[in-house]
């Protein structure tokens, strides 16, 4: 592979020497980030992240509008999109072409009765998140199996959600 090559719609010297500058500047291995979420009415926010935004909702049958993913919604679309963008990352370093990918993520809740005030055994949070890896790419069985293992060992979101993180919750009252 020259480094001029252009794989999974990826330029690979472009991609190298992004990673590169970002490798070259001591504080960025804290990668801040940073969000604000806004009240719209009813259960609809919206969520304002660098120069994006998104809308958060509930399902019709929880007295939301159904007009987007919820939260928790969020956060399994999040981690697959953090795999997904692993394996292509890592493929195409390696000069792997992916024909076809996938990654399906599905959860279940402890309780999310705890949360709609209807219990107060367990919590309302993940107790198990799933996701399956589906590729078609000019590899092997093993050379994937060993490009998914190290995308979930590296993956972003994927220690977020798998280890304790530091959350600080404060409130500001505006009389």
């Amino acid at each position: 592979m020259t480094e001029n090559t252009k794989i999974n719609g990826l330029d690979i010297a472009a991609t190298r020497a992004a990673i590169a500058t970002v490798g070259a500047q001591p504080g960025s291995s804290k990668a801040p980030k940073k969000s604000r979420v806004r009240w719209l009415s009813g259960l609809k926010f919206k969520a304002a992240i660098r120069n994006h935004e998104f809308i958060v909702d509930e399902p019709a049958h929880l007295a939301g509008e159904d007009e987007s993913p919820n939260s928790m919604e969020y956060v399994l679309g999040a981690y697959g999109a953090c795999l997904a963008t692993g394996v292509v990352l890592n493929a195409s370093q390696r000069g792997i072409a992916i024909h076809n990918l996938e990654v399906a993520v599905s959860s279940t809740q402890d309780n999310v009765f705890t949360f709609l005030g209807l219990g107060s055994e367990g919590h309302p949070g993940f107790d198990e998140i799933v996701a399956k890896l589906y590729v078609q790419a000019d590899a092997d069985e093993a050379t994937l199996q060993e490009i998914w293992e190290h995308t979930i060992k590296t993956s972003p979101v994927h220690n977020t959600l798998a280890r304790p993180v530091t959350i600080r919750a404060e409130m500001d009252f505006i009389p």
